[in-house]
């Protein structure tokens, strides 16, 4: 109960802060991105090992800047789990009670201007939504949501279906028809 309503105030919070803030968005061909931020939900192992040779593959194939912040579901990260370089973490303990990330590493990651913001997690989580909407980043991918359409300048649809390592797919595969689409017109 306690955190229903604690979740409940939150997203009014959010819907206060956030709802009216105007941006300007502008398509980044992939191509032409240096620098590109990844969000996602580092709880589950498996994830954050196909996040790590995501962000190997975009450093090492196509020569980016990569900074992935993983929000781990618990009080602290496990003992084997630490931040190593562009590869950072944020946990329950760096949210307010409004669930609000108010961590340095967060601070610093939404204060990046990135090329390309890509949101990997998946679901309604609060704390993704303040980076998503506190960040510079000039283009924000994510999952569909109708009800966090203006956060974002590209969603894709269908996700909620798909199994994490297939949304990762999904992701580059839109990337890549970004790019051809830019070098096109």
């Amino acid at each position: 109960m306690k955190k229903q309503f604690r979740l409940l105030a939150g997203r009014y919070a959010f819907t206060r802060e956030y709802r009216k803030v105007a941006r300007t968005s502008r398509l980044v061909p992939f191509d032409d991105a240096k620098s590109i931020g990844i969000l996602y939900d580092s709880t589950e192992e498996k994830d954050f090992d196909l996040v790590r040779k995501y962000v190997k593959e975009i450093r090492e194939t196509h020569h980016k800047e990569v900074l992935a912040l993983g929000y781990y579901d618990r009080q602290e990260l496990p003992p084997m789990r630490f931040s190593k370089l562009g590869l950072d973490f944020f946990t329950q303990k760096d949210l307010n009670w409004l669930f609000k990330p108010v961590a340095n590493v967060v601070k610093n990651f939404m204060n990046r201007e990135f090329d390309i913001l890509i949101d990997l997690h998946t679901g309604d989580n609060l704390p993704f939504r303040h980076i998503v909407a506190g960040s510079g980043a000039r283009f924000k991918i994510g999952q569909y949501d109708k009800a966090y359409s203006y956060l974002y300048d590209f969603m894709l649809s269908g996700s909620e279906r798909l199994s994490f390592p297939q949304y990762i797919e999904q992701v580059k595969h839109y990337l890549n028809a970004l790019k051809h689409e830019e070098k096109k017109s």
